[in-house]
């Protein structure tokens, strides 16, 4: 194994949350009927006139109200007590595969920080033709954001089922598909690469003998970054690129430095159609897109909701303008031709963060582990001391921010389309951002949802309990 593959240790998970009791709910309702019926007397003169009547009047009256102070404070004060003590259940809605509910309102100044990060989400949407976002914090799905248009020039509005080209966060969805293959027993993580697909050359058969299935998954095949992404936007069809890989040189053993690619990472699909006698998008269908509802999305051109379609927007002169989408990258579907909308991206945010069911949990989790290191030129992000240990797991790239490990993001861009989706499992919350154009850094959003996210834990520390709770990142091949 070397020292940029070694695995990550897990950290401990979160606790069960506490709720209080019925009895004591009941309790406080009594003892606080006198505060309620006052916040509402100017809304119900009626009732208003009903407690007049109730209310002691005069040096009786107020030693009366004297009398009960301290058994009621005592009551209040056993109510307080109570929300530590009193366990929750909340797996009954999850084991019908119902997302997570929230075992208590969130307080006031946590409401106050959410929505203060939602105004920065509409900032960063409010000059782009169209947007839509979805952000779940702590396993409770916010309401959908929408924004703009789907295309500037028929000023059609963006809605729940307008559809975005995903671009390389699409490489989410063949990693898992790929995963799912390995849990069904159909494929391994270790076959070599030149077992599964033997008509394929190579430029060093040597290296290429080491090249497994997972370094696909996980961009670290060590052939040169990037090869031939450049005949994927010329036209150049899919099969005649892969002719040209005996070309491609390798720059390190398969597993040895992470390398990102876009054809040879699509070999998954050739992969999982050689196991499953399925097509490739047939078997993201059926095994991810059905079971987890996620009516909009589709792989390649073919979709039946064109007239939903996003329009591509780039800038021109200081304006938004239409240009054509984009199609060429469809040659390439595992890395970059899933079409979806922003309900199907809450379905996919809502299944990695463990809230629904739909495909198995065990899988999916393995995606996220980190498998091979960046070093910091390679690493995706903007210069900031805060980001650390960034990797790569299949299909998504992690890091840690500001010391909390286990974030999990992907990003994907074609001319006229940005998406990116970031979590973490362990606090149960996460961010998606679809638009048609083409704002600057929008990467930067992910990495403030992951600030706001840490300013959380280090005001909740209570609520988040010991450390959150990290996704595995033991390698599915062993020690290599």
């Amino acid at each position: 194994m070397t020292k940029k593959n070694k695995p990550v240790p897990m950290i401990k998970p979160n606790p069960t949350p506490n709720t209080i009791s019925p009895t004591l709910i009941i309790l406080a309702r009594l003892l606080s009927f006198e505060s309620i019926v006052a916040v509402n007397r100017s809304r119900s003169p009626a009732l208003t006139k009903q407690y007049a009547k109730r209310r002691p009047q005069g040096a009786r009256g107020a030693r009366n109200q004297g009398r009960f102070q301290w058994p009621k404070l005592g009551l209040q004060l056993v109510l307080a007590l109570s929300a530590f003590t009193a366990p929750a259940d909340a797996q009954s809605d999850r084991a019908q595969g119902i997302r997570a509910k929230p075992t208590h309102p969130f307080e006031p100044s946590l409401e106050i920080s959410i929505q203060r990060f939602e105004a920065r989400i509409r900032a960063q949407a409010q000059d782009l033709p169209g947007a839509a976002a979805v952000l779940v914090v702590k396993g409770n799905v916010r309401p959908l954001m929408l924004f703009g248009f789907q295309s500037m020039t028929d000023i059609r509005p963006i809605t729940a089922e307008t559809v975005f080209q995903l671009a390389s966060l699409s490489k989410s969805f063949a990693a898992a598909a790929t995963a799912l293959a390995v849990h069904d027993g159909r494929l391994q993580w270790g076959t070599p690469v030149m077992t599964l697909l033997p008509e394929l050359n190579w430029s060093d058969a040597q290296r290429a003998q080491k090249l497994k299935l997972f370094h696909l998954a996980n961009q670290s095949s060590g052939l040169m970054p990037h090869a031939y992404t450049n005949l994927v936007e010329d036209v150049v069809s899919y099969n005649n690129i892969l002719n040209r890989l005996q070309r491609v040189p390798f720059v390190c053993d398969p597993g040895a430095c992470y390398s990102y690619q876009n054809v040879v990472f699509s070999l998954l699909g050739d992969v999982l159609m050689q196991a499953t006698g399925m097509p490739y998008a047939q078997f993201v269908e059926e095994r991810l897109f059905a079971p987890l509802n996620m009516q909009a999305a589709s792989v390649g051109r073919a979709t039946s909701r064109r007239d939903q379609l996003a329009s591509a927007h780039v800038m021109r002169a200081d304006r938004w303008v239409v240009v054509p989408r984009n199609q060429r990258y469809y040659k390439v579907a595992p890395a970059a031709g899933v079409n979806a909308s922003i309900v199907d991206m809450q379905q996919w945010l809502l299944a990695h963060l463990g809230l629904i069911e739909g495909v198995p949990r065990a899988p999916i989790m393995q995606l996220q582990g980190r498998y091979i290191a960046n070093d910091p030129p390679d690493n995706h992000y903007p210069n900031d001391p805060r980001i650390s240990k960034a990797g790569y797991g299949l299909g998504w790239r992690v890091f840690a921010f500001s010391g909390i490990d286990g974030f999990t993001h992907h990003g994907g861009y074609l001319r006229g389309m940005r998406s990116e989706m970031i979590f973490h499992r362990g606090a149960k919350s996460g961010l998606v951002f679809l638009t048609n154009s083409e704002p600057a850094a929008l990467n930067r959003l992910s990495l403030a949802f992951a600030e706001w996210l840490v300013a959380l834990q280090n005001a909740e520390t209570l609520a988040w309990g010991e450390g959150i709770k990290q996704a595995p990142s033991s390698s599915p091949l062993g020690d290599r």
